[in-house]
């Protein structure tokens, strides 16, 4: 319930709980960045060098996204607004390769390795390592990505990191190994004093005393801050910050543009914020009556029920109330609902048992508009937003002019963009209407074959008649060694004919 959470909330005992869970979870990602470094060292293949490098890369990440969130001080506030859930997914770099390059096979032919970091608060999230070369026109990342505590005013960031995918690497040595022999050689509480930086937590200190090796080091190469504004549901264009230019070795053509889903849902439109009985308060035929219903809120609705077993059966709700900024709430144990009708507005009245219980559901009421108010969650609770559990599919490679594509919102404005034949195909297509991808055809009207009988036309038949030549060979009776049947004889009532 609404209530229960902000109490809990405002709680110092929360906030010890809270600190504790996020020293666990940097203890843990401490520990993790050990085992990945000595993976690092250890791994021989390319592949696995440089899942090791990038899972180093994820952990110093969250363990500087923990210190953070230890570091900055709770400030107390009178109302928070609900958090949520934020998904991304469908994330996809267009790339602009010349002409050159990518149609007639030349250039270079180097292959780079590439991944996403995500970026929300104290959650980060990468995706999968994939590798891209000339013929790749978008580096696509499938799978969806479900930030749990999100608030209101979220910044999204999202990275992309590039390395030279290398056939061989040269993995050098590092001074890990010698000062390990320093602090052995001085005995474990002397070396420890000798190098205290090697067992720190710290995330730019760790990486100065255990350097990455040349050929697995990425390097940023673009990124991007999406909010509340850009979660629109569907499949959008954004902006992206690039970092690097043709002179960098792991830099890659990028459009300018990252294309993606973002989707947010609040809790005040997933969970119930408030829930009990309520005993509505009725006018029939001059009588007062009273009936006992189990009403949720939730959505920026007030549903009622006649029993807790109706929600679990997803039946219909008896009647449901809307919650405004119009409502009025009345603090003698009656609860006023004024909701707009057809007619005007109606006023609905409900009871409590208790004075307490009837501040529960105030407070709860009033939490709920603040949620949904025009400084929090916006358009995300106008309409309860659908999360997939997959990525969504890759769109087709060829469109028609009518169709919804985003590759349509991209800037042609690019300072880094190169003209290629693809322009000129696009516009080929958006002249032909679509017709120049399966070729032109000319519209042929068909025959008219009423002017055969209209008498509109002259018509000359001719009758051909076939002549056996005597050097042809006659065709063959069809049934051999049969004998002829005899003609019937003429009608006896009839003349035959002469």
């Amino acid at each position: 319930m609404e209530v229960k959470r902000k109490k809990i909330l405002q709680s110092s005992l929360f906030q010890q709980t809270q600190n504790t869970n996020l020293q666990a979870k940097l203890d843990f990602e401490v520990r993790m960045r050990e085992g990945a470094y000595k993976l690092l060292l250890a791994c021989s293949k390319r592949e696995q060098v440089l899942n090791a490098s990038k899972n180093l890369l994820t952990c110093n990440a969250r363990i500087r996204a923990y210190l953070h969130e230890l570091q900055t001080d709770s400030v107390s506030v009178d109302r928070v607004p609900c958090t949520g859930k934020v998904a991304l997914s469908g994330l996809r770099f267009p790339l602009m390769w010349r002409d050159s390059d990518h149609f007639n096979n030349r250039g270079s032919s180097r292959r780079m390795a590439l991944f996403c970091m995500m970026h929300l608060g104290s959650e980060v999230f990468d995706t999968e390592m994939v590798v891209v070369d000339r013929s790749v026109t978008d580096v696509c990342f499938e799978g969806v990505t479900i930030f749990q505590d999100a608030v209101p005013s979220f910044e999204l960031r999202v990275e992309l990191w590039s390395c030279v995918f290398e056939e061989e690497l040269t993995m050098a040595k590092t001074p890990k190994k010698l000062a390990k022999k320093l602090r052995n050689s001085f005995g474990k509480s002397g070396g420890k004093k000798l190098c205290p930086l090697l067992d720190t937590s710290d995330p730019d200190t760790f990486l100065q005393c255990h350097p990455i090796p040349s050929g697995a080091r990425y390097n940023l190469l673009a990124y991007t801050t999406l909010g509340l504004c850009e979660a629109e549901g569907s499949f959008q264009s954004h902006s992206l910050i690039i970092l690097q230019n043709a002179e960098w070795p792991t830099w890659l053509p990028l459009y300018g543009n990252l294309c993606c889903k973002l989707v947010a849902q609040p809790v005040c439109m997933t969970q119930h914020m408030m829930a009990g009985y309520l005993s509505q308060k009725q006018t029939v035929l001059g009588m007062n009556r009273s009936c006992s219903l189990y009403c949720v809120l939730s959505g920026g609705f007030l549903s009622c029920y006649f029993t807790p077993e109706e929600i679990d059966a997803k039946v219909e709700p008896t009647f449901r109330v809307p919650v405004t900024k119009e409502w009025a709430g009345q603090r003698s144990r009656s609860l006023s609902i004024t909701s707009p009708s057809a007619g005007g507005s109606e006023s609905h009245v409900f009871s409590t048992g208790s004075g307490e219980e009837l501040d529960d559901w105030l407070e709860a009421f009033h939490q709920h508009l603040f949620d949904q108010g025009l400084c929090q969650w916006l358009h995300c609770c106008e309409q309860l937003m659908k999360m997939e559990v997959k990525s969504p599919p890759k769109p087709s490679l060829f469109l028609t002019k009518e169709a919804d594509c985003v590759y349509n919102d991209l800037s042609i404005n690019s300072p880094c963009r190169f003209d290629s034949v693809t322009d000129i195909i696009h516009n080929k297509i958006e002249e032909s209407d679509g017709l120049f991808l399966i070729g032109r055809q000319e519209k042929q009207e068909p025959p008219n074959w009423s002017t055969l009988f209209d008498g509109s036309q002259s018509v000359l038949v001719q009758k051909t008649i076939h002549s056996q030549s005597q050097t042809s060979t006659p065709c063959p009776s069809p049934v051999t060694g049969a004998k002829k049947r005899p003609a019937p004889p003429p009608p006896l009532h009839k003349a035959p004919y002469t």
